[in-house]
């Protein structure tokens, strides 16, 4: 992933635009200027405690910390992995196989 993002939509087009069912609060509104670790708003289906599968708008700080790490700043930057390679690095491996969200991007 890049450095930086825009996001150009408001948050009710996000909603309507990826069938959200709920939204999250404090969400950033549109930016033309998103970095690693500023809050972005992010897509997340999950079943939170039911069998049916809820779509949410919610706000996320933009950055990877790995399991094993004890704090949020980690000793090297951790939002930007290989495709190729994000599978077999311990960094990355754990949510390359179980942890997906739509970070929605205007490029």
């Amino acid at each position: 992933m890049c450095g930086r993002y825009v996001v150009a939509r408001a948050t009710a087009d996000l909603v309507g635009m990826f069938d959200v069912a709920e939204v999250g609060e404090g969400l950033p509104g549109p930016a033309w200027n998103f970095k690693p670790t500023n809050r972005v708003p992010v897509v997340l289906e999950s079943a939170k405690g039911t069998d049916t599968a809820v779509r949410r708008l919610e706000a996320a700080r933009w950055s990877l910390t790995p399991s094993y790490s004890k704090e949020l700043k980690t000793k090297f930057a951790t939002f930007n992995a290989r495709a190729e390679t994000a599978a077999e690095k311990a960094t990355f491996r754990g949510s390359v196989k179980s942890k997906r969200a739509i970070l929605p991007a205007y490029l």
